[in-house]
């Protein structure tokens, strides 16, 4: 029997601050981002938008996590989070989060500086041990044991991209601006 290769998680966030997110709605040219970064200089500079990623999430309070959810549908990770900023769950007062996307991020040949999330009908498919050694990276990246140095298969981390940041990074035109649908302050 051959050996299944794949993963589950395609890209992560680790405790992106519910702040800089603006969650304001809108749609078309004004909806809003969960825009994330890989480097920070052109021509490596990397910029994605991460609302309508598959995945699951956790919502932390200053004390630890405090909510998890499982994102999925056409809304994906933006919709639920979204919806806990609007309408907080159990009140509970969560100031950052930590998301998991089951979803694959590829360049974006159209936009220069862009990936984009592609769906994958499925998590995988994966052979037992590379199910384990996800899972058990994806507790690592929760826990934050520093003990631990496991790997996802193909996942990397992503880091926030505030509006603010996003302008300065349009201003410098490293990355297309086109997709970029913050609201300026001019």
């Amino acid at each position: 029997m051959a050996t299944l290769h794949g993963h589950l998680f395609g890209a992560y966030g680790l405790f992106w601050n519910r702040a800089l997110v603006d969650w304001r709605p809108g749609s078309g040219s004004a909806a809003w981002q969960l825009l994330g970064h890989q480097h920070k200089k052109a021509p490596a500079l990397r910029a994605c938008d991460f609302r309508k990623a598959n995945g699951v999430y956790v919502l932390y309070d200053d004390f630890g996590p405090r909510y998890s959810g499982l994102a999925r549908g056409s809304g994906g990770l933006g919709a639920r989070l979204r919806t806990h900023h609007t309408k907080p769950p159990r009140d509970i007062g969560w100031s950052r989060f930590s998301w998991f996307s089951f979803d694959d991020i590829v360049d974006d040949p159209k936009h220069y500086g862009w990936e984009r999330v592609t769906r994958r009908s499925k998590p995988g498919p994966t052979d037992p041990e590379t199910s384990i050694r996800e899972i058990e990276a994806l507790l690592i990246a929760l826990m934050g044991t520093t003990q631990n140095k496991m790997r996802f298969q193909k996942a990397h981390e992503w880091k926030q991209l505030s509006s603010d940041d996003a302008q300065r990074i349009e201003d410098r035109e490293t990355v297309d601006p086109t997709l970029f649908t913050f609201r300026r302050s001019d």
